[in-house]
């Protein structure tokens, strides 16, 4: 029986309330992480007599960003995994982290490159206030060190894909065509990057990565796509401040943008065509072999 206009209506209020709960914990994380160092600060300020200035926290926030956002990420994960295992659900159904066969299992690695370089040339191109407006937003946030690394590399991925995509996206996606919830997230995910530019290319990246995540019927290509994607941006801190460096890097994406999709859709073909082929059985007549090796 079709669903009338106002159960769809219904149901498409309870995707976006259980979206904006899962929202609120990515978010609330953050703030519950943060708020110490804002308290501690402004107690400081208390005792020394100064009056309350609002950029010593800020200032320390920035400074030591990628431990609050690696702190905040485990804190989330760890909240979603404890509330889905007192429900006794499957973290591979709840979480959309289905087993994915390989090639695709490995299609967001394999558009990750190309991604990263059309990102890297948009911004190249854009005026030189937003350029700098972008960069002053992204203080911190692609320093280098273990730490960065753990935190830009593997839990900011893991996380967002599993908050904005394997959430978010699955449950709006019950409530309205996968389309929409994919934009609809994608939007959500761009959003919480606050600034204009950020927004851009979480939007798109989010939609590509969105888009893929609904064809495998699960995550784990965005995830794998997405660590990769930020992976880059960690390699560009170790490399040499050199124009000849960063035309070498650019070269190479432009190569592993162009390889990576070609040897994933060559492989998917294969597959296809390995699954497809029949099934030869072997006819032996018989007396014709007689030899029976389990006899010696």
């Amino acid at each position: 029986m079709k669903p009338s206009t106002g159960e769809r209506v219904a149901d498409v209020l309870l995707a976006l309330v259980k979206s904006v709960c899962y929202l609120a914990l990515f978010l609330g994380s953050q703030v519950l992480v943060m708020l110490p160092v804002i308290a501690v600060a402004a107690f400081q300020m208390v005792l020394k007599g100064e009056n309350l200035d609002g950029s010593l926290p800020f200032q320390a926030i920035v400074e030591h960003s990628m431990t609050f956002s690696l702190i905040a990420n485990l804190l989330t994960l760890v909240v979603i995994l404890t509330f889905y295992l007192v429900r006794r659900k499957k973290f591979s159904e709840a979480l959309w982290l289905r087993r994915v066969d390989a090639p695709a299992l490995w299609e967001g690695v394999a558009f990750a490159p190309g991604l990263y370089l059309v990102v890297s040339l948009v911004l190249a191109s854009l005026p030189e206030s937003w350029l700098e407006s972008y960069n002053e937003a992204s203080a911190g946030i692609t320093t280098g060190g273990a730490v960065g690394v753990l935190a830009v590399v593997v839990a900011a991925p893991v996380v967002e894909e599993i908050v904005f995509r394997g959430l978010i996206m699955t449950r709006l996606s019950q409530a309205m065509p996968g389309w929409l919830a994919v934009l609809v997230s994608a939007a959500i995910f761009g959003a919480c990057h606050r600034h204009p530019v950020w927004f851009g290319y979480a939007f798109v990246l989010g939609s590509v990565f969105g888009f893929m995540d609904l064809r495998a019927g699960s995550i784990w290509p965005s995830i794998l796509g997405h660590i990769v994607f930020n992976s880059f941006s960690q390699i560009i801190t170790v490399l040499p401040e050199t124009d000849e460096a960063e035309i070498m890097f650019m070269v190479v994406l432009l190569v592993l943008a162009v390889a990576a999709p070609i040897v994933d859709r060559v492989a998917a073909r294969a597959r296809r065509k390995a699954q497809a082929a029949p099934v030869q059985e072997l006819h032996i007549q018989p007396g014709v072999y007689d030899f029976d090796p389990w006899d010696a």
